[in-house]
């Protein structure tokens, strides 16, 4: 009687073992299937490492910062301190096809008032590579002025928003504050790296026309024979900017006897491109004709193709 009891005993023993060993391969099957999966490196000693996946939404306009990415052009208006002019130029550029570039902020800097900061719009989440406006309020030619302004507005842009790169539009005096940026900010980490530089009408040597003797030619391969403090500025630093940038000088073929756009001699607009072109950046000279004189010539229509080819890379 006694060992049939054992043996009962025995077989129920081994019935709620191999119950158990049944529920512990479930769950080792269930682990295996369930259990948050990662990616396997090998590193140089041959351990074994493993890293986790995480799933986040991403946005290509949002920076991991939770930054606005843009990619904007800075168009700096000329001498009279008013952005008019480049509000005549948008209205020949837009809209451009293909690419997400609409107008957005417009930012003074009063020159006048220790560079006080207006900024007015907006850029939309979708306006990847906006067109924003600038000028000094109070009229000036000066390069210096210009540049400390600009870093002003493109150091306003840096903490609002993520700015890889931005291009450079200059016209007339505001393309003498162009480059007088660029060589100011070249060495500080601090303002996003120019992509490509436009000069239209561009101002470099206080307007210095062609001397006895010279010609356009000696000027695009030497340089101009009479250089003012301007000028000079920009022929002592120019090699601080980078080589990597490309540049296009355009200027307003108004009278080609005497070869200025009314108001800007040719050869002062392209007095900077043997500077730039020893210094290795991919430079072009283009003189574009127009029958308006050089306050309007950012109507002409000529020009804004060269614009939104050069720039946009779209005609």
């Amino acid at each position: 009687m006694k060992k049939r009891q054992l043996r009962r005993n025995k077989n129920k023993f081994k019935r709620m073992s191999l119950a158990f060993f049944g529920l512990v391969i479930i769950l080792a099957g269930a682990l295996f299937l369930f259990w948050p999966k990662g990616t396997t490196s090998v590193t140089k000693n041959n351990d074994k490492q493993t890293s986790s996946i995480s799933t986040s939404t991403s946005n290509s306009s949002i920076s991991d910062s939770g930054k606005q990415v843009i990619y904007p052009t800075i168009y700096i208006s000329g001498s009279s301190g008013d952005v008019l002019p480049i509000d005549w130029l948008f209205e020949g550029l837009l809209p451009i096809k293909n690419v997400s570039a609409q107008k957005s902020l417009v930012i003074t800097s009063n020159i006048a008032k220790n560079y006080e900061l207006k900024v007015g719009g907006q850029i939309s989440q979708d306006n990847q590579y906006p067109l924003i406006e600038f000028g000094t309020v109070k009229g000036t030619d000066s390069g210096a002025l210009f540049s400390a302004g600009l870093q002003k507005a493109i150091r306003y842009l840096t903490e609002n928003y993520q700015v890889p790169w931005i291009n450079l539009v200059g016209y007339s005096s505001g393309a003498t504050g162009a480059i007088y940026y660029m060589i100011d900010t070249a060495n500080n980490s601090n303002f996003p790296p120019v992509n490509k530089y436009l000069s239209l009408d561009g101002e470099y040597n206080k307007e210095t026309s062609l001397q006895f003797g010279e010609t356009l030619t000696d000027v695009l391969k030497n340089g101009p024979l009479v250089k003012t403090a301007m000028y000079q500025y920009i022929a002592e630093n120019y090699n601080k900017i980078p080589a990597k940038i490309q540049m296009l000088l355009l200027e307003g073929d108004f009278d080609s006897n005497k070869q200025t756009d009314s108001a800007i001699p040719w050869a002062d607009s392209f007095s900077i491109y043997h500077l730039f072109k020893k210094n290795g950046n991919e430079i072009t000279t283009t003189l574009y004709p127009t029958t308006l004189r050089h306050g309007q010539d950012p109507r002409n229509p000529i020009a804004v193709k060269y614009i939104k080819n050069f720039i946009y890379n779209t005609p």
